[in-house]
């Protein structure tokens, strides 16, 4: 029995040792390294106008210098939020790679891709 408790405790003592060890870098892990991501984060507004304007350049209409777009009454199934947003985040997936990855409560739209 006492042998027992001296082998777990000295088993023990060469986990935290080579763990301290690990930890300050004398010793490199094993463990493979995670990759680096950039990400990205556009507030609800940022999304509605890549929608708005993704919309407009499809149907041929014009936006003015100021940024004002003015849509007509048929296209209003097309502007509802649950039919532009899937189409607009995967216009801004295709834009440079980015994948999404998450909304926050404050309407921020997260997104991420490998550097």
């Amino acid at each position: 029995m006492k042998n027992t408790l001296i082998t777990l405790l000295v088993t023990i003592l060469l986990f935290v040792v080579l763990n301290f060890l690990v930890g300050i870098g004398v010793i490199p892990a094993f463990a493979q390294k995670s990759p680096v991501f950039e990400y990205k984060a556009l507030e609800a507004q940022g999304i509605d106008n890549v929608g708005f304007r993704m919309v407009a350049a499809e149907e041929g209409i014009e936006v003015a210098e100021d940024g004002k777009i003015n849509f007509p009454k048929e296209l209003v199934q097309k502007l509802v939020k649950v039919n532009l947003l899937p189409r607009t985040i995967g216009e801004v997936e295709k834009d440079g790679g980015w994948e999404f990855v998450a909304v926050t409560a404050d309407d921020h739209y997260l997104f991420r891709r490998a550097k």
